[in-house]
């Protein structure tokens, strides 16, 4: 069965909320935790919201084997200079276990709130790409300069370097956001409810992976779903996603915290072989 990591929701949560709920999936054998990375709730701007790296360096210390990171990471919201700093720091705190990643961002509400130039989808995809560029190259332990249309580094360094670096996943749903995981990540992460357009985006991802002499060997191809599309009838659409060459689910869990339901969830998955 494809390994399965939950989302936790960052919005209408508070921290002592999702630590229980990081101790049950982490018990209960789940491949990975993520949150969101938003400032701004969409349901009502007055809501409680979470920020992302503070409350997974809570959770890191609070966990001992399950992996992490956030599903995804806004790089309109930090320079990537800074969020190297931020990752490399988190890493230390999660002994490794941790993934990153990243997106393109077009939540406008929250930019606009907190006086953050998003810019446009051409603009954004370009400043991604060069966060793509520059945060392997900061975790190398070596001094760094960059000339990027968004991105300055003059012998920036980020020490001690991060060996092995944790995965880049770029999540999207263009044909732009796939090409750049094929050319500079690790992983892809979709979701099911455009896939309407999974054949076109496996098809940029292909490409751009072989422009770079790479194929998807080892290449993480997750699947970013609902709650309601795994409960259900979890063993079945889990084999329709496998079948879909998808490597790993992600399952965005709802308000209030199903934490009852984690390992039924389990052994239902389990017992279905």
């Amino acid at each position: 069965m494809l390994p399965i990591g939950i989302c936790l929701p960052t919005f209408g949560t508070r921290y002592a909320e999702l630590r229980r709920a990081a101790l049950a999936l982490e018990a209960h054998g789940y491949d990975s935790l993520w949150l969101w990375d938003h400032y701004v709730s969409w349901n009502d701007p007055r809501e409680s919201v979470l920020e992302c790296w503070t409350t997974l360096a809570g959770l890191a210390e609070a966990t001992t084997t399950i992996r992490l990171g956030p599903l995804v990471a806004n790089v309109t919201n930090r320079h990537p200079g800074r969020l190297a700093k931020v990752i490399a720091t988190l890493y230390e705190l999660a002994e490794g276990r941790l993934e990153v990643g990243l997106g393109a961002g077009g939540y406008a509400a929250e930019q606009e709130a907190f006086g953050i130039d998003q810019g446009d989808r051409a603009t954004r995809t370009v400043r991604l790409e060069e966060a793509l560029q520059v945060l392997p190259a900061l975790w190398s332990g070596a001094p760094v300069s960059f000339a990027g249309q968004h991105v300055q580094l003059r012998e920036a360094v980020v020490a001690p370097g991060l060996d092995p670096p944790p995965r880049l996943i770029v999540g999207g749903r263009s044909v732009a956001l796939a090409r750049l995981a094929g050319r500079y990540a690790g992983g892809l992460n979709l979701q099911w409810r455009f896939r309407d357009s999974f054949p076109e985006l496996f098809a940029a991802l292909d490409g751009a992976l072989a422009e770079r002499g790479r194929d998807r060997s080892g290449f993480d191809l997750s699947l970013h779903v609902d709650w309601a599309d795994l409960a259900p009838d979890p063993a079945g659409a889990l084999a329709t996603w496998a079948g879909l060459s998808f490597t790993r689910v992600i399952a965005m869990a709802p308000v209030p915290l199903p934490l009852d339901d984690l390992g039924h969830l389990r052994r239902l998955i389990a017992s279905a072989g």
